[in-house]
């Protein structure tokens, strides 16, 4: 933290009762008093957030008060160093106080849950030296050494399905933690996610006697559906379609009004891939795969969000003897 007595008594009475919203509000007048400019950056951060709060999570007023305090972000030359198992207890009140990545965290003593370390994949976490924290609810909490890279968050947030929080952490204990952490545990790698998405020599199987209805929540089955749909919005496409076509799984995006095909997936994918948007739509898998099979469309909706921007995905499925074909069709916020 940058060092001023007033506020260094401040920040260690905070940390032991980081939950205090008022302390907050009152440390938030105290900067503004100060008459430094980033001070008073640092202030309306800390009370546009502290509004926030008061709006339902996808409301366009919160969204609208974060991006608001996002815009002091920039002006803030604060940085707090705490131990990674206070930030892991306090997430939500620490980033009310400061900006995320303005936060650092000491890994040393730090045991992360196996099921956390699986979440993201070895080969993600030493090629970006990233190391996730703790997962709590839809939200990822993540030690970067460069806590700044919106590019890697964004492509985790697709990757994972979840929302990402990055603070930062020294490099060298990044490193040191990626090799202790992850030789506990084997971790799904997304490298061999997109082979097997890729690869040319497919086995066949009958749709209606070999492909079993797999978890939707499989991580390369997620890596799978979620790298489709950024492939997707970054080609500005406004339709997915994704279809049976004899031994494999066909992928079309439709592209300024052209359907354009692109390489084709395992047809043992249809069943799991369908199954995941079907029921992030809201839509019983069982209504798909059920004996003798319904023709009749099956619709619902989900929205993603990609850091500030919200995409509304409305999925229909149509089910058949030869296995169900899915349209997805993607609106932007201020599409008609």
């Amino acid at each position: 933290m940058q060092k001023h007595p007033d506020a260094d008594a401040f920040v260690r009475e905070y940390l032991t009762r980081p939950t205090d919203a008022t302390l907050r509000l009152v440390f938030a007048d105290w900067l503004e008093e100060t008459g430094v400019s980033h001070n008073a950056a640092w202030a309306h951060f800390i009370r546009l957030r502290d509004e926030a709060e008061r709006y339902g999570s996808d409301s366009d007023e919160r969204l609208e008060l974060l991006r608001q305090a996002d815009k002091y972000v920039p002006k803030i030359r604060a940085q707090l160093t705490i131990a990674a198992s206070l930030f892991v207890g306090y997430p939500k009140s620490l980033v009310q106080l400061l900006p995320a990545p303005n936060i650092t965290v000491r890994l040393t003593n730090y045991t992360i849950p196996r099921g956390v370390l699986e979440l993201v994949p070895e080969s993600v976490a030493r090629e970006n030296l990233v190391l996730p924290l703790d997962a709590q609810e839809r939200t990822l909490l993540v030690a970067a050494a460069d806590p700044h890279d919106c590019d890697t968050a964004q492509k985790l947030e697709f990757i994972l399905d979840r929302d990402i929080v990055f603070v930062g952490a020294l490099r060298a204990d990044v490193q040191d933690a990626i090799n202790r952490d992850y030789g506990r545990t084997e971790t799904e790698s997304v490298d061999s996610v997109l082979v097997d998405f890729a690869d040319p020599v497919w086995d066949y199987f009958p749709y209606r006697s070999s492909l079993e209805l797999a978890p939707e929540t499989s991580p390369p089955i997620v890596a799978l559906v979620n790298l489709i749909l950024t492939e997707a919005l970054n080609l500005r496409a406004d339709r997915i379609l994704l279809y049976p076509d004899i031994e494999a799984l066909g992928i079309r995006y439709r592209i300024d009004g052209k359907w354009v095909e692109r390489d084709p997936a395992p047809i043992r994918l249809l069943n799991p891939i369908t199954t995941r948007l079907a029921l992030r739509g809201q839509i019983d898998p069982n209504h798909i795969f059920a004996q003798p099979f319904g023709m009749e469309l099956l619709t619902g909706a989900f929205v993603i969000r990609v850091h500030e921007r919200r995409f509304r995905l409305r999925v229909t499925v149509q089910p058949s003897p030869d296995g169900p074909t899915t349209q997805i069709d993607i609106a932007r916020d201020g599409d008609n």
